[in-house]
């Protein structure tokens, strides 16, 4: 099973490779990975705060909580006028080893709407290997949910990704540690011509010469 700290820190490489701004904030009595966004969609600037932190279990109560204080953290934060040339979305989770059924309802649920923004929660059950969370269309604009729905999926991957990804680094980790015995290069033999065949050219012969203090043995024509 995959241990919270490496589901969050599958996070921050994600927040990274997406070009987020990543840094670790205090929420409440947890360390929370923050990914800060700014992108523009239709003439506004999207403020996009994705937040999350670990816990041994997720209930309802402690989702509301880290939410509210999640929201407040991305406020701060905000770039440009809320509601007006901005809008904040605030996308936060928690992620444990198990998740009760009523944070996994919430989660579940359509969030409401909000002035200049919206706020997504996330709980991530890595015992279940299930990630709950609102991922549908609002009337709020199609682009915005898109982008938002886009965002949220690939900051919060689902656990069995997360393993998957894992395996692998450690796989060629591990082949670069210990690369697999090759068999010892044997040097190429040396380029030999084929000895004649009977019956064949043989092609040409280096002489003969006799043995020092033997007369040379004339041929059949004395020559």
């Amino acid at each position: 099973m995959l241990t919270p700290e490496q589901y969050l820190g599958a996070m921050a490489e994600r927040i990274q490779r997406a070009g987020g701004r990543l840094n670790t904030v205090q929420i409440g009595p947890a360390t929370a990975v923050v990914g800060l966004f700014t992108e523009s969609v239709l003439l506004s600037t999207m403020n996009y705060c994705v937040i999350a932190a670990a816990v041994p279990e997720v209930s309802a109560a402690a989702l509301y909580d880290f939410t509210g204080r999640a929201t407040q953290h991305a406020r701060a934060n905000l770039v440009g006028t809320m509601g007006w040339t901005a809008a904040s979305v605030v996308i936060a989770g928690l992620v444990g080893g198990r998740v009760y059924p009523d944070a996994a309802q919430a989660a579940s649920a359509k969030s409401g709407n909000q002035f200049g923004g919206e706020t997504r929660m996330v709980a991530v059950d890595l015992s279940a290997g299930q990630m709950y969370a609102f991922v549908g269309g609002k009337l709020w604009g199609a682009a915005v949910q898109g982008s938002v729905n886009a965002k949220l999926t690939y900051c919060f991957p689902q656990p069995a990704e997360v393993y998957q990804q894992l395996q692998w680094q450690q796989a060629q980790q591990q082949q670069q540690q210990y690369p697999a015995q090759q068999p010892p290069m044997v040097p190429p033999a040396p380029q030999v011509p084929p000895p004649p065949y009977a019956g064949g050219p043989a092609g040409p012969q280096p002489p003969v010469y006799p043995p020092p203090g033997h007369a040379p043995q004339q041929g059949p024509y004395g020559y």
